[in-house]
């Protein structure tokens, strides 16, 4: 396993992320790291689907308790993404 921030084979096991993925610690630059890491945040198709339901005038605490996502969240998306505003 090499580190994937400096390229260093002296790497340890070093805990499990929240959910339950392996981590590592590289001994030469000290920095941390999963074996296989995945983009963080939510699919696109979970955005659009959350959105649509947004234009469907569903409350921003009720988009929370469908579907489990912060209401900042969802307004860092709708600032982005100005045209899902509902009239």
């Amino acid at each position: 396993m090499n580190c994937y921030h400096c390229g260093g084979n002296h790497t340890r096991k070093h805990g499990k992320t929240g959910n339950g993925k392996q981590r590592y610690k590289c001994g030469e630059c000290g920095r941390s790291f999963r074996e296989d890491p995945c983009a963080p945040g939510y699919p696109e198709t979970a955005k659009e689907r959350i959105l649509r339901a947004y234009q469907e005038r569903v409350s921003l605490r009720g988009l929370t308790r469908m579907f489990g996502v912060s209401r900042n969240t969802v307004t860092q998306w709708l600032k982005k993404k100005p045209e899902a505003c509902p009239p």
